[in-house]
């Protein structure tokens, strides 16, 4: 490592260590996919050495595992910066339009976020976020108005927000493309009803 890098390395706190690494592996995930994750290319551009990046997050699993969490805090901040509608068919729809949002706006992250080696289990993060969608989905539930039960209505309005975000991203459909109001709109007609149905 140049002297420079380790002289910035000591020159810094642990936070601002950590930091650097996670900054510096950001941009190579963005770049090349957890595959091209590289530690030698990930310490030269942090100023750091591989035993720091082991000390700080254990391995590269681990450092890719934060990443992943801090990009969920992140996507859920976006439903939290503003109100959903009280209905809770219409925060249904609502959360549809800001989970592609995201999508649009963050699609390196995305796709760190939703397309990990399937060796891996879900981050702490990712797994509370998915409890959102479902308690979502349950207050539709509460109100009678799912059609179906929720954790079946969970998965599949998931399946249909992360398939029209992923062919987004991936160029298949333009933003604003019919199709995606389209989607989501048939999976509410078909996820809820317009009145409660109260069980005696």
């Amino acid at each position: 490592m140049p002297a420079t890098a380790t002289l910035r390395a000591r020159d810094r706190g642990p936070a601002a260590t950590r930091r650097a690494i996670l900054a510096a592996a950001e941009t190579l995930l963005a770049r090349g996919g957890e595959a091209g994750l590289s530690i030698r290319e990930l310490c030269a551009r942090a100023g750091v050495t591989p035993p720091t990046v082991y000390h700080h997050f254990g391995d590269k699993g681990a450092l890719v595992d934060r990443l992943v969490d801090e990009c969920f805090a992140e996507f859920d901040r976006t439903f939290t910066r503003r109100r959903p509608p009280a209905d809770p068919v219409e925060a249904l729809r609502w959360g549809f339009a800001r989970y592609v949002e995201y999508g649009l706006a963050h699609p390196a992250h995305y796709r760190l976020m939703f397309q990990r080696s399937t060796a891996r289990r879900p981050t702490a993060a990712a797994l509370a976020s998915y409890d959102r969608l479902r308690r979502r989905v349950a207050a539709i539930d509460a109100a009678g108005r799912l059609t179906a039960a929720v954790e079946d209505a969970t998965a599949a309005f998931w399946s249909a927000v992360h398939g029209v975000t992923s062919l987004l991203i991936a160029g298949f459909w333009k933003p604003g493309a019919p199709a995606v109001a389209l989607v989501c709109n048939a999976m509410i007609a078909q996820l809820t009803r317009k009145e409660a149905v109260h069980v005696r």
